[in-house]
Order: structure tokens, then C-alpha cells, then sequence
């Protein structure tokens, strides 16, 4: 008797069940509680992961050491190379194509042999985007100037210079005549380089100067006594320019006299604070006695030349233009005569700088100069300075 509400057919759970072996289960079978574990298909799966795991360790540091041996080589050609090539620290600023060249192909070599292009650049020491931009430079274009001479205006130039009423004139006149005409526009430098390349002018004659350059320390090496004047300025609190023309005599840098004008420094002035410094000069100082000043319009006038040639009898010695070392004495004094110690801090009337002229050359010539050994240049001027200082080396001897 069959139950109701089944078929006549087995029942597969059932089926399912005997057929299984009892030391057997399923994850199913596991879940519900039949059956036992079987040990031996477990063991054998974890000695299997086991052994996969071992193995991909092993392989994974034999690659590990492999790249580490990769890199040390790397490491050794490059440092080789960039010796080779003499260069040292990171690859900055601007180098030769060969230079490029040859960087280019050793970090190639070494990304060949398996070492990244961005670890070999930096062990190389150039950034990775320098030397991309190295390797894959970009194409050149020809550029033509925008104001380049054109062949036609060659040869306009070429034949206004041809012309009759333009032969033997200036490059200036065929400059000129271009603009005028209307037959070709360019500047004054480029029609003289066009008529150059022609061998159509002559070139240009640089100054050279004749003889070589005499220094004022020469001529006071060579035993010349030089009688050196300039000019500077001093003002009022009100405004007015009083200027002074100090005269000293060198070596012994003794300030002969101070003269003055007001509002400027003309020929008649300098000639005549001249004259009475070296009326003051003694006889023995006149006979190897030149002049030497800056290139003042004072100074350069022919006037000045002419009464300073007949005073002295010898011609004026410039120093070089734009050189005021040359004249650096009498600068030393201007300075000294500005800033010294009993120097008024500014002066209210032209008399008060007056009298400050009057006084500088006592004070000056009596206080030991650095440039003297210390000696004054009064005492220099009257012979005592070597009696001073070998007077000075006896007071430092030792006393037995």
C-alpha cells in the first residue's frame, strides 16, 4: 500500500544516501552532521598548498635576486660610462650633442639588459623627462628673419653706389639717397655691409695708440717730481658753489696751495693757482718737474697747456680717461680735505669755506701721512724723512 500524495518511485534523498560510502561525505552531509571526516584527502590538500607555497617563495626570491644582480651591474656600467664621459653629480644645465649622444646610448644598453629607463635615469643622474626629450629631440624648422635684406635690395644698394653722383661719397649719402629715392629702404649698418661683402668700401681704421703709456709711477720711479692739481666743489647752506683747485707735489705729497673760484673751474683760474704753488716750490724740486692732471676741459684747454709748457718747461702728462686711479693722490686729498677731522660739518657763508682753504694745507702738511712711513709731508719735503726713520729703527734695537 502505497502512502498518499507520493508516487510509486524511490525516493532519491534516500538513493543518495545509500549509495555513499559510510567513511564518506559531502560538504552537504558535513553540514547536517552524517557521516566522518576523511583524514587522508585532507592531509594530502594542505601538503599540496604547502609545497606550492614553498615553491612560489623560492622563485619569487630567485627573481628578487636576479633583479638586485641586474642592478648592481647596471649601477657599475653607468658610474663606469659617466666617468668615462667626465661627468660628475646630476646632469644639469646644457651639454654638447656628443655628449647627449653618448648618454643616450648607455642608458639604452642598460634598459636592453632588462634595468628600467626610470631607474637607470636616476641612477645616470638626468631626469627622465630630460632625457626623453633627448633621445626624441624635436625637428629644427628654418626660420627667416622677418627684416633679412632680400637679393633684390642687394642689389639696389649695389647699384645706387654705381651711380655718377654717388662715387667716392660716403655710405651716409647712399644711405640717404635709398630713403629719397624710394629704390630700397634699409639701415645705414646694412648698406655698409652690403657694400662690404662687394669689397665696394673701405674698411674701417681702427685707433691704436702709437706709444705705450707712460704711468705717473714711472715717472716718479724714474726720479720725475710731479705737480699734480684737480678741482672739486664745496657749498654753502644756501646754495652758492665755491671751488676749490688744491696743487700738491709728489712723492713727498706736500700741499703746496688751495685756490678757489666761484661757479666753476675756467683755464685763468687753474693757470693762476698754478703759478703760485710753484712759486713756492723750492729750486731743487724745478729741475725734473712735469705736470699731472685728469682730462678736465680745464685742464685740456690750450691755454692751460700752453702757461703750464712755459712755466715748467715740459709738455702736461694726462692719466687715461674714465681712470681716476691714475690720479689717485690728489683724489686721496679731496677726500681729506672734505671729511677730515677739524672740517667744518657745512658751512653758512663763502667765507667760512674760505677760511676753511686757508687752513687745510698747515693742518695736512704737518700730519704724519700713512703713505710717508708716518713722516709729515713738511718733513719729507724738507729731506728729514730718512734721518726720521733710521733714527726710528735705532729706538727699536735691543739695549745690551
Amino acid at each position: 500500500m502505497q502512502c498518499s500524495g507520493r508516487s510509486g518511485k524511490a525516493d532519491h534523498g534516500t538513493l543518495r544516501f545509500k549509495a555513499l560510502e559510510p567513511n564518506c561525505y559531502t560538504q552537504e552531509n558535513q553540514s547536517r552532521g552524517y557521516g566522518s571526516p576523511c583524514p587522508f584527502r585532507k592531509t594530502r590538500t594542505e601538503a599540496a598548498g604547502h609545497t606550492r607555497r614553498a615553491i612560489s617563495k623560492n622563485i619569487q626570491r630567485t627573481r628578487r635576486d636576479q633583479r638586485r644582480a641586474c642592478c648592481r651591474r647596471a649601477r657599475a656600467i653607468l658610474v663606469k660610462k659617466k666617468n668615462e664621459l667626465e661627468l660628475k653629480g646630476p646632469l644639469n644645465g646644457h651639454f654638447k650633442l656628443e655628449v647627449k649622444r653618448a648618454v643616450i646610448t648607455v642608458i639604452n644598453d642598460t634598459v636592453v639588459q632588462g634595468l628600467s629607463q626610470k631607474r637607470a635615469c636616476r641612477i645616470f643622474g638626468i631626469a627622465p623627462r630630460k632625457f626623453r626629450r633627448w633621445a626624441n629631440p624635436k625637428p629644427l624648422r628654418p626660420r627667416t628673419a622677418w627684416n633679412k635684406t632680400l637679393a633684390r635690395e642687394r642689389d639696389a644698394i649695389e647699384a645706387a653706389a654705381w651711380e655718377p653722383e654717388l662715387i667716392g661719397k660716403p655710405v651716409s649719402h647712399i644711405f640717404v639717397h635709398g630713403h629719397e629715392s624710394g629704390k630700397f629702404f634699409a639701415s645705414l649698418s646694412t648698406v655698409y655691409r652690403t657694400l662690404k661683402d662687394k669689397n665696394m668700401v673701405e674698411p674701417r681704421k681702427s685707433w691704436h695708440r702709437t706709444t705705450p703709456y707712460v704711468n705717473a709711477h714711472a715717472l716718479l720711479d724714474e726720479g720725475f717730481s710731479l705737480l699734480c692739481y684737480d678741482g672739486t666743489q664745496f657749498k654753502t647752506d644756501s646754495g652758492i658753489i665755491v671751488w676749490a683747485i688744491p696743487v700738491m707735489i709728489l712723492p713727498q705729497r706736500y700741499l703746496l696751495h688751495i685756490g678757489h673760484s666761484l661757479n666753476g673751474v675756467s683755464s685763468s683760474d687753474l693757470t693762476q693757482s698754478i703759478k703760485e704753488a710753484y712759486a713756492l716750490l723750492p729750486e731743487h724740486l724745478t729741475i725734473k718737474l712735469v705736470a699731472h692732471s685728469d682730462r678736465g676741459s680745464a685742464m685740456k684747454a690750450s691755454s692751460t697747456k700752453q702757461v703750464i709748457k712755459e712755466l715748467l718747461g715740459a709738455p702736461v702728462h694726462f692719466g687715461r680717461p674714465h681712470t681716476p686711479d691714475d690720479q689717485a693722490w690728489i683724489e686721496a686729498f679731496i677726500k681729506t680735505l672734505k671729511y677730515h677731522r677739524d672740517a667744518p660739518q657745512s658751512f653758512k657763508l663763502v667765507d667760512d669755506i674760505l677760511q676753511w682753504l686757508n687752513r687745510a694745507p698747515d693742518i695736512y702738511n704737518n700730519d704724519p701721512h700713512s703713505s710717508l712711513s708716518y713722516v709729515t709731508p713738511l718733513q719729507a719735503l724738507s729731506g728729514q724723512k730718512e734721518v726720521i726713520l733710521n733714527q726710528r729703527k735705532q729706538n727699536l734695537l735691543p739695549i745690551f
